[in-house]
């Protein structure tokens, strides 16, 4: 569907688009998760303050994103783009003042519209890697996958640490990076492997683990979502390993636009500087990430 971006209107997909349609879809009219207004840290370097290069007047961009990428980038009940990512290349295109729009698909057929033209720039979906920056320019990251503990409510737990956690019973999925993560750090626990990531999560909020490892934004829309029942709570810190489990965020360019990469590099730290980048992981990310 192809549609006119503007700036606030899921494959973990089904269980975390469902929790988002619960809660009306989207956290930016919440008055109660505005007020907690957690804050972002300075994820980009800025070095000065952002100097905006000047596009044509009347430019125009297409911009392609994942169908089914929450909270990144999926289809609203109205049919239109919605998600972080898209309201974020929404913010950054008018910062610019260009008009873009955004046209959804699946996956796979990201890295070929872009290749073939029929689009400037992909804003949610590909994985990062040598294929995906083989006919594309990358700009810097505005975010990185991050993991988190997560513990009961009544949990005596203060973090988690390696120390701390040494001989108690840590959850995570089998065969996932970040079980490999445990087992390179964590070999003084008790590692218990589950199937998925429901089996891991029931089995701390029954008790049967004293802890649970992995993806930070899976854990977050969990533990404030209905499926939890309050159980629980996240422990303190998030955890970054790009050898494992953490990903880079970033708009992917086409190959022959380096000024585009230049333009929304600059966009994207204006919006970090501003403030704007925070409001709207404030609106779509329940608890905090970091």
């Amino acid at each position: 569907m192809r549609q006119i971006l503007t700036p606030a209107g899921c494959r973990w997909a089904t269980i975390l688009r469902m929790f988002l349609l619960t809660l009306g879809l989207l956290w930016i009219a919440s008055e109660t998760l505005a007020a907690q207004n957690y804050p972002l840290p300075r994820f980009r370097r800025v070095e000065a303050e952002p100097r905006l290069p000047t596009l044509p007047v009347g430019t125009s961009l297409r911009l392609l994103a994942d169908e089914d990428f929450p909270p990144f980038s999926f289809r609203a009940r109205s049919g239109a783009p919605s998600g972080l990512a898209v309201d974020l290349a929404a913010s950054a295109c008018a910062t610019l003042r260009a008009e873009c729009t955004v046209n959804l698909m699946p996956l796979s057929d990201l890295l070929p519209a872009l290749a073939a033209g029929q689009g400037e720039m992909i804003v949610a979906g590909p994985r990062i890697d040598a294929a995906a920056l083989s006919d594309a320019l990358m700009t810097r990251p505005w975010f990185r996958s991050l993991a988190r503990f997560a513990s009961q409510s009544g949990s005596p737990l203060a973090s988690g640490d390696a120390a701390g956690l040494a001989g108690k019973r840590i959850g995570f999925v089998k065969a996932s990076t970040h079980g490999a993560f445990l087992e390179r750090y964590y070999g003084a626990a008790k590692l218990v492997a589950f199937d998925s990531d429901s089996l891991a999560q029931e089995a701390l909020r029954t008790g049967n683990v004293d802890a649970l490892f992995g993806d930070g934004l899976r854990l977050i829309y969990w533990v404030a979502g209905e499926a939890s029942r309050g159980c629980c709570k996240l422990l303190p810190g998030a955890y970054s390993d790009p050898s494992t489990f953490s990903r880079n965020f970033a708009f992917l360019v086409r190959a022959n636009r380096p000024d585009l990469r230049q333009a929304f590099d600059a966009a994207l730290d204006k919006l970090q500087s501003d403030g704007a980048t925070e409001k709207l992981f404030n609106a779509y990310v329940p608890l905090n990430p970091w």
